[in-house]
């Protein structure tokens, strides 16, 4: 039977996993659960689910500094190791969809393999809160997004065959999956971000948990780039005319 295994990274994202997680699962994906030490309860929430593996990272407990390339080389070192057909770098606070009405994403990576494609590239969607009132279901409360961010207009080219060789994850930041003779596939799926969710949690995620965090050696590559002018402005709620509005379900 096809398979495929989402590599998730999560830092206090309590208030979006219950669903992102199980959104997974019910796609017929596997889940391994990278935890950067969460505060919030994240962890055990995480594990209260069918995962396929759970880990706290790093190893030797919390770090000063929120550290990409460490978290992307263990993912790359983990997927060249696994089992599945089919490996997957997904953020928590992202939703994934093909474009085929009632596909699951499994069937979608089933089919770009069949047809001899060895990469999948999404599409990302930054949806922005426009209230306060996100209780659950980010797909069922948020309707307003923009494609004017960083990440819509670079490839994300976050899922890959498992040919046997250890992908390289870190040169691209994440965004591009490295290994021999890639072949992306040219449907590009659905990748739907919602990194903010109320004033509140953008607030202490903006100021506290990721501009505090950086690694500097990375934000002197020009990474980490997304949140340098909310952190000044501190406009957490997006406004509909300003947003585009996601066709109804």
């Amino acid at each position: 039977m096809f398979s495929c295994t989402a590599f998730m990274p999560i830092y206090n994202e309590a208030d979006i996993i219950p669903w992102t997680i199980p959104h997974l699962i019910a796609h017929g994906i596997q889940v391994h659960v990278l935890d950067n030490w969460s505060t919030d309860g994240s962890d055990q929430i995480a594990q209260s689910f069918d995962l396929a593996g759970f880990e706290r990272f790093p190893v030797d407990g919390p770090s000063p500094y929120y550290s990409w390339i460490p978290i992307l080389d263990r993912i790359a070192d983990l997927a060249s190791k696994c089992c599945t057909d089919w490996s997957m770098l997904h953020d928590a606070d992202e939703i994934r969809r093909t474009n085929q009405s009632g596909e699951r994403l499994i069937d979608g990576f089933a089919r770009a393999d069949q047809a001899g494609y060895s990469a999948v590239n999404f599409q990302a969607y930054h949806f922005r809160p426009v209230d306060d009132l996100y209780t659950g279901d980010p797909e069922k409360h948020f309707r307003y997004y923009t494609t004017d961010h960083c990440d819509s207009t670079m490839r994300q080219v976050k899922a890959w065959k498992n040919t046997g060789c250890r992908v390289g994850l870190s040169r691209y930041g994440g965004h591009f999956a490295e290994f021999p003779n890639i072949r992306v596939w040219p449907e590009k799926f659905i990748l739907k971000h919602y990194p903010l969710r109320t004033s509140a949690q953008a607030e202490r995620k903006v100021l506290r948990e990721r501009m505090g965090r950086y690694d500097p050696i990375e934000r002197a590559r020009d990474w980490h780039v997304q949140y340098n002018q909310l952190a000044v402005s501190r406009q957490w709620l997006g406004s509909p005319e300003n947003l585009k509005k996601w066709p109804a379900c």
